[in-house]
């Protein structure tokens, strides 16, 4: 809601701007006003100097010189503000005067810079010597310019006159001419540059007429001035303003307000709607996610959410959460009952397997004990050993955690321990370098018949070595994947090893070892040399395989 205020309070902050900048110019034009009500007896008073000075200079060159000072000494007697007047000659000569007196002013600074109507301050008259305000107007026969009829007005009589007028106490007036000189003052000339202007050239106050402005005076005091025309193209006046005057006309902090304080209020809500949605939305919202990321990661225990006057649809986000948590946490608990019902049953087949199977070979026991051939005991020995193998096989399946892999290193141990012990011969050296690693059953199963057979074989075939030792050695290591089995024995010197191999490959058990190799998928390799026979046979572990492939051997 704020965001779509804001285009709004644009438009307000505009508008009051629009208005304060109106307010503005109408206080700037009221500070002119003023400042041009202040000095408007001055400004009579030199107006009419100058008028009096033109009205003079259009008769002095129609007379002689006792004709002219007879005039001006008249004019002065019947002008109280006045106190001298003189006609000065383009060359100088100033031969007509109020008080009679004559000068030659040649080469001195009293004419320069004079070019039409002009008014001008002394400090001292050169025949008055008071301090005094000059009003001149040039004295003109055609287009010829003849000299200057020239007005003294005292100064205490200008400056009074500002001052008997000013609205303010706080108010300073001054005048000043083209030149930049100041001639009048409300606080006396002297005293004029500490409240005019100090970065600004009083001759370029000219520049700024009917301007207001704030900046620092001569004094290093910040004051507001306004500039208004006093006489045209002669005199400006300067009205020089405390700044507290300013601030009161809406040109300070006041004004700055109105724009303020809209900014100031919108702010306001933007951190109040941010609150307020942290409040209604985003700490709801953190806490869904939390519960969701929990939920997630299988923490079940607490996983009810209950957020603290959340609004209608984040409540009802809050039901759907729970409802979803409750149907899988009860759908979890089903399959987890339903798992281990499974594997239950799996370890009682597994279990009753073995059993079975532990029943057959006993069964085979009794019976071998009972044949009357060696033979037929023989043949009943070699079933009941590789029964042994697959109830062997079964055990290790119910009693694996997980009842899906077998671990390779037990269960091969397993099998050479059994194995071993149909050895009564206590002379042979049985090396067993076995790793562990995880099978599935469609690979342990051929594996444990295939080392039941292998290991029969090396016991049945072993012989005694030149060292007088008879070894045996069953390695099974794991790399990258390969499995390599080695089941070596050693034999007599001098046994041909075409006899070994002749007996080796002869019978049921090479059948089945030849069945196991190729369920495996494995590759054989006979090592046969003077004192040593062996077999290695290597294969790729693989993962369970559901159904068997055509053309494996049972």
């Amino acid at each position: 809601m704020s965001l779509a205020m804001l285009p709004l309070g644009l438009i307000s902050v505009y508008q009051t701007h629009v208005v304060v900048e109106e307010a503005q110019a109408l206080t700037r034009a009221a500070l002119l006003s003023e400042t041009v009500a202040a000095a408007t007896g001055e400004r009579e008073l030199i107006q009419q100097a100058l008028g009096a000075a033109q009205g003079l200079a259009s008769a002095v060159p129609l007379v002689d010189s006792r004709e002219c000072q007879r005039i001006l000494a008249d004019f002065i007697d019947s002008q109280p503000l006045y106190i001298f007047a003189a006609y000065v000659q383009k060359s100088g000569l100033m031969d007509c005067s109020s008080s009679g007196e004559v000068r030659d002013f040649s080469g001195t600074s009293t004419l320069e810079g004079l070019s039409g109507p002009a008014v001008r301050m002394r400090r001292s008259g050169a025949v008055t010597k008071q301090s005094v305000v000059l009003a001149s107007h040039p004295v003109m026969e055609g287009e010829i310019e003849l000299g200057w009829l020239t007005i003294s007005i005292p100064h205490s009589v200008a400056n009074a006159l500002m001052e008997n007028t000013l609205p303010n106490q706080e108010l300073k007036l001054a005048s000043i001419n083209l030149d930049g000189d100041v001639i009048s003052s409300t606080s006396g000339v002297d005293a004029a540059p500490g409240f005019l202007p100090r970065d600004i050239p009083l001759s370029g106050l000219h520049d700024r007429v009917g301007l207001a402005f704030r900046a620092p005076s001569g004094s290093g005091e910040e004051r507001f001035f306004a500039v208004a025309p006093m006489i045209d193209d002669t005199l400006v006046l300067v009205g020089s303003w405390p700044v507290s005057v300013a601030e009161a006309t809406g040109n300070g902090p006041r004004a700055l307000t109105a724009i303020i304080f809209p900014a100031l209020m919108w702010v306001t809500g933007i951190i109040v709607a941010f609150y307020g949605l942290q409040r209604m939305v985003v700490r709801h919202i953190r806490q869904l996610r939390s519960a969701m990321r929990k939920f997630a990661l299988g923490e079940r225990r607490d996983s009810y959410l209950e957020l603290a006057n959340p609004p209608e649809e984040l409540e009802e986000a809050q039901r759907a959460f729970n409802r979803m948590a409750l149907i899988i946490s009860e759908a979890e608990l089903r399959q987890e009952r339903d798992l281990r019902d499974k594997e239950v049953l799996l370890k009682e087949v597994h279990h009753r397997v073995k059993n079975n199977l532990q029943l057959i070979a006993s069964i085979m026991n009794m019976q071998s004990r009972s044949a009357r051939s060696a033979e037929a005991r023989h043949m009943l020995a070699g079933l009941q050993r590789r029964v042994r193998g697959l109830a062997m096989l079964h055990r290790t399946l119910y009693t694996t955690p997980d009842m899906t892999t077998v671990d390779s290193g037990d269960l091969i141990r397993t099998v050479v321990e059994d194995v071993s012990s149909l050895s009564q011969d206590g002379q042979i050296d049985l090396r067993v370098e076995i790793e562990n690693f995880p099978l599935f059953p469609d690979q342990a199963v051929p594996l444990s018949m295939l080392v039941t057979e292998a290991l029969t074989n090396a016991y049945k075939y072993v012989g005694t070595s030149t060292d007088g030792n008879k070894e045996i050695l069953i390695s099974l290591t794991e790399t990258d994947g390969k499995v390599r089995l080695k089941i070596e024995n050693s034999v007599p010197e001098d046994t041909d090893p075409d006899v070994i191999a002749e007996e080796q490959n002869d019978g049921l058990g090479n059948r089945l070892m030849t069945a196991f190799i190729r369920q495996l998928n494995g590759e054989l390799d006979k090592i046969q040399k003077p004192g040593h026979f062996g077999m290695h046979i290597t294969f790729i572990r693989r993962d369970f395989t559901p159904q068997k492939r055509a053309g494996d051997a049972a």
